[in-house]
């Protein structure tokens, strides 16, 4: 799916961020093993919020969600999306361009571009389930650099500080992305969604009681599944496995 705006660096409306989570649903719906994201033509991948979009200041609404719904819901969708997310970073990410992308499992971005989170240039605080995986990705001190300094990171030093897996040419991100889902793809759907649910729930520090119970309900689906057997029969075969995600 593409982030498309190219009039306004591709920056987000908020009906393009209903169109996003409405989209990933429709993909989690159908059983996508996979799902790459990336912006449109332009030098950005995603500039932001669309600031011709915002609402109007209205001082009776103080809580984020009230006032920015449609950003909220986008972050959470890459959040409780069951199969992996690929961000395709074909330029630059900035405000909940940044967001997105650090949203997503694995992160493929264009040699040259930069990340930048403004929120301290323009008196926002953006929402917590963006800012916790941030915090998640590139631990306290690089969170706080990125967040209270609001400086552009060039993607080299983004992927030395894990916020991007890797960089690649310009011409070559998307086909990057396309083969790590296709990779992904390829392994066993069940065990590819446990895992994701129980390193995001580990990471955002849920309580321990809670991820233990994630953990069983997850090897319970596992250990009954006809994938088991199938991967089983694939090593003993040494052949491909034909996973079904059942």
């Amino acid at each position: 799916m593409s982030i498309l705006n190219p009039g306004r660096g591709n920056a987000l409306s908020p009906a393009m961020m209903v169109a996003f989570a409405d989209g990933l649903a429709a993909a989690a719906a159908a059983g996508v093993r996979a799902a790459i994201v990336t912006g449109g033509p332009g030098k950005a991948f995603c500039s932001g919020y669309d600031l011709t979009a915002l609402p109007n200041p209205d001082p009776t609404v103080d809580d984020w969600d009230s006032r920015f719904p449609e950003l909220t819901a986008m972050l959470e969708s890459l959040e409780t999306f069951p199969a992996p997310i690929i961000a395709a970073i074909n330029g630059h990410a900035i405000g909940g361009g940044a967001l997105v992308v650090a949203g997503a499992d694995f992160r493929v971005a264009q040699h040259g571009s930069f990340l930048r989170i403004p929120a301290v240039r323009l008196g926002v605080l953006y929402p917590l389930p963006g800012i916790r995986r941030l915090v998640s990705l590139v631990g306290v001190d690089r969170a706080t650099q990125i967040l209270l300094l609001g400086d552009d990171v060039d993607a080299s030093v983004a992927v030395q500080w894990g916020l991007y897996t890797e960089v690649a040419d310009a011409d070559s991100v998307l086909r990057r992305a396309e083969e790590i889902a296709a990779h992904v793809a390829s392994r066993a759907p069940l065990t590819v969604a446990g895992l994701r649910a129980l390193i995001r729930a580990d990471a955002a520090h849920a309580p321990d009681d809670a991820v233990r119970a994630l953990h069983r309900a997850w090897a319970q689906r596992c250990l009954g599944s006809a994938d088991l057997g199938e991967g089983m029969a694939a090593a003993m075969q040494k052949r491909p496995p034909r996973f079904e995600g059942r």
